[in-house]
């Protein structure tokens, strides 16, 4: 995913006021991992109050199931009810919500720092050290890459006076 495209999607959803935290790769990079990444991923409530709002700020760039495309523009947020994970093709690019984020306790209660992206975008990250715990508790090999890098990032600056 390009930057720009990363960007739009996210001031999206800060102009909508969706209480959302960065995850996964571009929260390792603004962390100062050097990984790739070919979407943006957030954590947020996917509950009553925040659905129809998601829907609402991506209605411009057309989201649809990114494993199910076969169903169109995502557009009620009532048939997204009982989701924890919504996986959405949009014109920008791939965004994925998490409404869980094991092995953390609550979405709504993650630590967080502010990075500003782009031009002056301002967004809620995971911290350095939640986001290690998360990719070792999925532990899949691209994860385990990242949570090496990240805990080698954590230990410089720790070191740096």
């Amino acid at each position: 995913m390009k930057e720009a495209e990363a960007e739009r999607l996210l001031r999206l959803l800060v102009d909508a006021g969706l209480p959302f935290t960065l995850v996964g790769g571009l929260a390792a990079i603004s962390h100062g991992a050097t990984t790739f990444t070919r979407d943006v991923d957030v954590a947020m409530p996917l509950d009553d109050a925040t659905l129809p709002l998601l829907l609402r700020a991506l209605a411009s760039v057309h989201p649809r199931h990114a494993t199910r495309p076969d169903l169109g523009v995502v557009h009620d947020a009532e048939k997204l009810k009982g989701f924890r994970l919504l996986l959405l093709e949009t014109d920008l690019g791939r965004l994925d919500v998490l409404g869980e984020l094991p092995p953390l306790p609550d979405v709504r209660t993650l630590p967080t720092v502010e990075r500003t992206f782009g031009a002056g975008l301002v967004i809620p990250v995971l911290s350095l050290d939640a986001l290690i715990e998360v990719k070792a508790y999925v532990a899949r090999p691209k994860d385990r890459a990242v949570e090496a890098e990240l805990r080698a990032v954590r230990d410089a600056v720790r070191r740096t006076p």
